[in-house]
């Protein structure tokens, strides 16, 4: 069975997937953070260390997100939480015949999740009311999250 012919994915499927991926994100936060405030430390030459402002916290979770994000779905089409519940990311813009996630697609599903997850979720249960089953960053990124059950893997 062609990628394209699976069913899209589920809602709780797709939030189940995001606490896995959320939980990978706090350590990667954990262990890159530290690094960048010990970096920001030696070069200033504190013996403390350096308290980011909440912009500069934020920034950084956001990036460490989306080259987690990108590099996932560029590699395959699956982070870590999506191979568990058996999700894939597909191209579904028109002209890609077939190609993988483009980068410009990663960064709009990226900004435009962001936004989702903003408004109480409203763009993931966007979903339940749209007749092709898709979330606010499947539309602006052209893509679609299927499932792929386990007997067909």
């Amino acid at each position: 069975m062609s990628d394209q012919n699976y069913p899209t994915a589920p809602l709780m499927r797709r939030l189940a997937a995001m606490v896995y991926d959320g939980l990978i994100l706090i350590a990667l936060y954990i262990l890159l953070g530290g690094l960048f405030v010990t970096a920001i430390s030696k070069l200033i030459g504190s013996a403390e260390f350096v308290r980011l402002s909440p912009a500069m916290s934020l920034s950084l979770m956001f990036t460490i997100c989306f080259l987690y994000y990108s590099h996932s779905w560029r590699r395959g089409g699956q982070t870590i939480g999506m191979k568990a519940w058996g999700l894939k990311l597909l191209n579904d813009n028109r002209t890609a015949n077939g190609r993988s996630i483009q980068l410009s697609q990663c960064m709009l599903r990226t900004g435009v999740g962001f936004f989702s997850l903003l408004f109480a979720g409203l763009g993931f249960w966007w979903m339940l009311f749209d007749k092709q089953q898709r979330s606010w960053h499947d539309m602006a990124s052209l893509t679609r999250m299927v499932y792929i059950p386990k007997n067909m893997q």
